[in-house]
């Protein structure tokens, strides 16, 4: 399919830096400016089954053309161009016209990024239909997990329901994903009450304490897997009832044990910032998996540098240890702040 003016320029616009990318932009009627932006918003999306793939190689060879490997996410570069051209105020009003474009052409979109679990809860008594046109515009892999997750006569019946190929209208679709967002957003919000209600300074047994941290990492990963804007606005309904669940619950969105399942391109950029000794401290004890994951993602020389670093330590105390992986999960807590982190499948 051929791209639209628009999506030209947004995909040209994505192989350059933010101050450059408003430059040329500046001109633009504002109506214009607002579907640049959008289509800006909407390359992000790119991992979705199907969308952005005619536009991928074009930007990949702009990629190439200005050594641009780290090139910033859609969403965060969309934010940052509309700030230079149009200041702080105004800038976030045309980014709540962008939401309402993005939604309007992707209902699913914010869906997509949510844990299966959570998407079939929401799904629970909804007809064969319905569940069918869910199915239709998540991804494949995600797809085939939430049908694992459905009852055999919902499944059954709504596979069926795919298969008979019936159009489904885009008025339809918003209505669909207006219910399923409200579920996952109240899902959320009770599993947020829930941990503030705890007790969060009383003296517990053991047993209690293991619990409540069991339950505030369920919230985490649910919040984490929401969009940002969602997520910002259930911590921040929570930090109002308990901030100390709530600074737990940051915490737990990332944890060592999720450096597994961190894609690949974001646990690169956290790493960065890792010196050599850091990154050997951080990997005493560590477990094969977890280091085999961060070498396999440093350079050559990092890993040279590593192994140096590690041959110099000597019984290194369990609270270095602790600081150096605390100081490696910061980055990349930064970077899950901001919609940036990734993970890949089996994650939390």
């Amino acid at each position: 399919m051929a791209l639209s003016g628009a999506q030209k320029a947004a995909t040209l616009l994505m192989s350059l830096d933010p101050p450059t990318a408003a430059e040329l932009l500046r001109s633009a009627e504002p109506d214009m400016l607002t579907e640049v932006a959008a289509e800006l918003a909407y390359l992000s999306q790119a991992d979705r089954a199907g969308q952005a793939v005619s536009a991928e190689p074009i930007r990949e060879f702009f990629g190439l053309l200005y050594n641009k490997s780290d090139a910033v996410g859609g969403e965060k570069f969309t934010g940052e161009i509309l700030k230079i051209i149009l200041g702080e105020q105004k800038s976030q009003e045309v980014l709540v016209q962008v939401g309402e474009r993005l939604k309007a052409r992707d209902p699913f979109r914010e869906i997509c990024s949510a844990e299966v679990a959570g998407i079939a809860k929401a799904l629970a008594g909804e007809s064969p239909q319905v569940v069918s046109v869910v199915l239709s515009e998540l991804p494949a892999k995600k797809s085939s997990e939430l049908l694992g997750l459905l009852g055999e006569d919902v499944r059954a019946h709504a596979v069926q329901s795919m298969a008979g190929g019936q159009g489904v209208s885009q008025k339809a679709k918003l209505r669909i994903a207006g219910i399923v967002q409200s579920r996952l957003a109240e899902a959320a919000q009770a599993a947020a009450q829930a941990a503030a209600q705890a007790e969060p300074g009383a003296a517990v047994a053991g047993d209690d304490d293991e619990h409540r941290k069991k339950q505030l990492r369920k919230v985490a990963v649910l919040l984490r897997g929401l969009e940002v804007e969602a997520r910002d606005g259930l911590t921040k309904s929570l930090t109002e009832q308990d901030s100390e669940a709530a600074d737990e619950v940051q915490k737990l969105m990332v944890i060592w044990e999720d450096v597994v399942f961190v894609a690949e391109r974001p646990l690169q950029e956290a790493l960065r910032s890792a010196d050599s000794r850091k990154l050997a401290l951080a990997l005493v004890d560590a477990d094969g998996q977890t280091a085999s994951k961060i070498r396999d993602n440093i350079s050559e020389r990092a890993k040279a540098m590593l192994d140096e670093e590690a041959d110099l330590l000597s019984s290194p105390k369990p609270e270095e240890i602790e600081q150096a992986r605390e100081d490696i999960l910061t980055a990349m807590r930064e970077l899950n702040a901001k919609g940036e982190l990734q993970f890949e499948e089996g994650q939390g």
